[in-house]
């Protein structure tokens, strides 16, 4: 998403239980085409807005938010959301904060990935376990959706410290024990002058508009260590629920 970069893009709906083929582009980051994914009757409604920082290993921009492949090869990204206002069924989410750590050996679509769920200490063991169910894949939410279909491995939730400061531009997030992101206006080579800029995805399923910027970021988990400098990165103001990204 992706940070990802990663950034993927979805080509066909899925739906639970059925056997449809499906393809993104790459990572995350945003997403090109609308996705609708809804879950069964009987799954828990929910719904969450969130500030949103996302790195991943593409260059600026990261060509998966167009159609093309990642920009070398692979798709990484360390990615986290600070809920502002949200539920999942009757628990209250307000002021939970989440990362996500992302890897694949190839385009997402290609599968075979590693994820890794933190959740911020100061969530209640009922939060934790709402934002488990949200990332698990099985109750909607697009790119909830999406990524866990495309790994191999799910690692157990760690609930560590997690510092969260969100700014378009110059953000940042630290996991403790498991890596950070940076993030600062990319800046023009020959003048030095900061620059400014967005995406803009009326149909994306990660945000539909985010500044793109540059990112320092790493992630390790267990046999898994990344170190970037000066990446793609997105922030977004996002929301979600059980029919994917809403706003």
């Amino acid at each position: 998403m992706f940070s990802i970069c990663y950034c993927s893009q979805a080509k066909k709906q899925l739906k639970k239980n059925e056997n449809i083929l499906f393809k993104i582009c790459i990572l995350v980051i945003p997403f090109n085409q609308k996705l609708s994914v809804m879950s069964e009757n009987t799954s828990p409604q929910w719904s969450l807005q969130a500030e949103y920082i996302q790195s991943c290993n593409c260059d600026y921009g990261c060509p998966c938010n167009f159609n093309a492949l990642p920009t070398y090869g692979n798709c990484e990204a360390l990615i986290a959301y600070k809920i502002t206002k949200g539920n999942f069924d009757n628990t209250n989410l307000d002021g939970v904060i989440f990362a996500w750590g992302l890897w694949w050996p190839k385009a997402i679509h290609m599968g075979d990935g590693i994820g890794q769920v933190y959740v911020d200490k100061k969530a209640s063991p009922e939060q934790v376990k709402a934002i488990e169910g949200i990332t698990s894949g099985k109750h909607g939410g697009g790119v909830f959706t999406i990524f866990p279909s495309t790994l191999k491995e799910s690692k157990a939730t760690l609930v560590t410290n997690i510092e969260f400061h969100y700014d378009p531009y110059d953000a940042f997030f630290t996991v403790e024990g498991a890596g950070e992101v940076k993030s600062q206006h990319i800046v023009n080579a020959t003048t030095g002058d900061p620059m400014e800029a967005e995406i803009l995805m009326p149909g994306g399923i990660v945000f539909k508009r985010g500044t793109v910027t540059s990112v320092d970021w790493n992630w390790r988990s267990n046999d898994i260590h990344l170190k970037h400098e000066k990446k793609n990165g997105h922030m977004s103001v996002a929301s979600y629920s059980n029919e994917g990204c809403i706003g």
